[in-house]
Order: C-alpha cells, then sequence, then structure tokens
C-alpha cells in the first residue's frame, strides 16, 4: 500500500468514525455551533438562536388562518440585528392584512411589534440555553377594519432550550404575559383586548437536512377576565437550504372554539454579515 493510499484510507475510516460517534465532521473537527445545530425559527415559539454581534437576520412569512366562514391573512417582514453576541433587537412588520372579520374583505397595514432580548447559550452546559425578551406591540393596523389588534402591548417572555441526544431533538418553551396598556376605539363587534398569557412549547427532531417540529401553542386571558382561551398544535418542517438560510412549512390546527380551526404558514429567513464564516 502506498502511502498516499494509506493517508486516504486514515482519512476515510477517520470521518466514518465521526459519523458513527454522532460528531459533525467538520474541516477543524470542532462541535457544531448552536446556529448549525438548531432550526433559526419556528412558527411560534422562539427560536433560542441569536445573532451574533452585527449580524441581521431576515423572516419573511406568509400566513393564512380560517374558521368557519371567516379568514384572515398577512404577510410579515421580520428583521433582526445582534448588538453584540448576546444581545439583539428585533422588528416584525405585519405588511400587508386581509381579513372579513368584520364583514366584507378589507385589505392593509397591520401592527408593528419592537423587541429586544438577551441570550446566555450555556447554561451549566452547552446544551442548555436561556433568553430573556421583552417586546412592544403598536396598533398601526385598523382594528375597526379587523387589520390589527387595536391594543398598545408589553411582553415580557422568557425562553428556555434543552437539546439531547447529541443534539439530535431539542426541546423549547417560550413562555410569558402579554400586558395591554390601553387600547384604540374597536368595532361594535369586538372584544376589547385584555392582558393575557401565553406558553409555545414544542420538541424539534433532526431529520433529513433540516428539522421535524411539534408546536403546542397555548394563551388564555380568562384570569383577567376575558373569555379566550387558545390553544393549537402545529406540526412543521424546517428546511436548511443553505448555511444560513432556512424555508419552513407549517399546518396549525386549532383545538378551542376561540381558537382559529386550520391555518398554513411558510417563512423564509436567511442571515448576513456578522462574523466571518
Amino acid at each position: 500500500m502506498t502511502k498516499s493510499l494509506r493517508k486516504a484510507t486514515q482519512t476515510v475510516f477517520l470521518a466514518l468514525l465521526l459519523l458513527r460517534c454522532g460528531l459533525p465532521a467538520n474541516a477543524n473537527g470542532q462541535q457544531q455551533s448552536l446556529e448549525q445545530r438548531q432550526p433559526l425559527e419556528l412558527v411560534y415559539a422562539d427560536s433560542i438562536v441569536p445573532q451574533d454581534r452585527h449580524e441581521t437576520m431576515l423572516t419573511t412569512g406568509v400566513w393564512y388562518f380560517r374558521k368557519h366562514a371567516s379568514h384572515h391573512a398577512s404577510l410579515t417582514q421580520k428583521i433582526e440585528w445582534g448588538i453584540s453576541d448576546a444581545l439583539q433587537i428585533s422588528t416584525t412588520m405585519q405588511l400587508v392584512n386581509s381579513s372579513n372579520l368584520t364583514g366584507s374583505t378589507k385589505t392593509g397595514i397591520g401592527d408593528i411589534e419592537i423587541g429586544a432580548r438577551y441570550t446566555w447559550p450555556k447554561v451549566g452546559s452547552e446544551f442548555t440555553h436561556l433568553a430573556l425578551a421583552l417586546d412592544a406591540g403598536f396598533p398601526v393596523g385598523s382594528s375597526q377594519r379587523g387589520l390589527g389588534e387595536g391594543a398598545y402591548t408589553v411582553s415580557p417572555s422568557i425562553l428556555l432550550s434543552r437539546e439531547l441526544a447529541r443534539s439530535k431533538y431539542q426541546i423549547f418553551s417560550t413562555t410569558g404575559f402579554e400586558i395591554v396598556i390601553k387600547h384604540r376605539r374597536l368595532d361594535p363587534s369586538q372584544h376589547p383586548p385584555r392582558t393575557s398569557a401565553f406558553s409555545n412549547n414544542g420538541l424539534s427532531i433532526h431529520a433529513g437536512s433540516g428539522w421535524v417540529t411539534g408546536e403546542i401553542s397555548f394563551s388564555s386571558n380568562r384570569w383577567n377576565g376575558g373569555d379566550e382561551t387558545q390553544l393549537t398544535i402545529t406540526p412543521s418542517y424546517v428546511w436548511r437550504l443553505a448555511k444560513r438560510g432556512e424555508l419552513l412549512l407549517g399546518a396549525p390546527i386549532g383545538l378551542t372554539s376561540s381558537t382559529d380551526r386550520v391555518g398554513g404558514v411558510v417563512k423564509f429567513t436567511f442571515e448576513f454579515g456578522g462574523k466571518p464564516d
């Protein structure tokens, strides 16, 4: 056996051994980053993956929901930017909303949300992650036309994530409150918005070129004098198209009378800037 053939055989054997052990066989033999191990976006829960310093992430979403004869659709744009490796800010805009909630179908701009988040990517372990977030909502869309919530809100939340089985599985949770500060004039058929509690939890499994994900989303304002309890299960698949790009396909299914019965969600996400690859 020649020296070059022996070296090639050793390289192939090492690569197979790394795959057998479930470790990433990258050029430096190092553990993959959190960004490589987990999806950049989820349907309702917030992904634990933070933005690096001066890194930008853009997520364009298309949402459609139906409940009996009523329906609404929206086109959203989310922009996230890393101030540091742990601190990031974001803006989510409903660029186009279409709804027949108040009668005939109305179309126009929706609400806007801005937020900030601080992430601890390692909490006692490389595979345990924690983040604290604070978001503020502004009623830009017309609530009387069914295009917005009509409420000024503040939403503190906590994000938790734990990776299992060498990062093949991830359990995650986003839990918090949506606090209504005040609201605009509503259509007579609409109930005034009330402060609510929410929790979006799920499991993701690495499969193929992405992740199969299941989410259970719960929110309720009954404890605050309201009459709504929303419960949704959402299967989805997140396809990692490129190192810094993803396509998400989800199908929310409502389980309570105050929840939209069925829906569809498509998100396209890509990143740029930040640390060089």
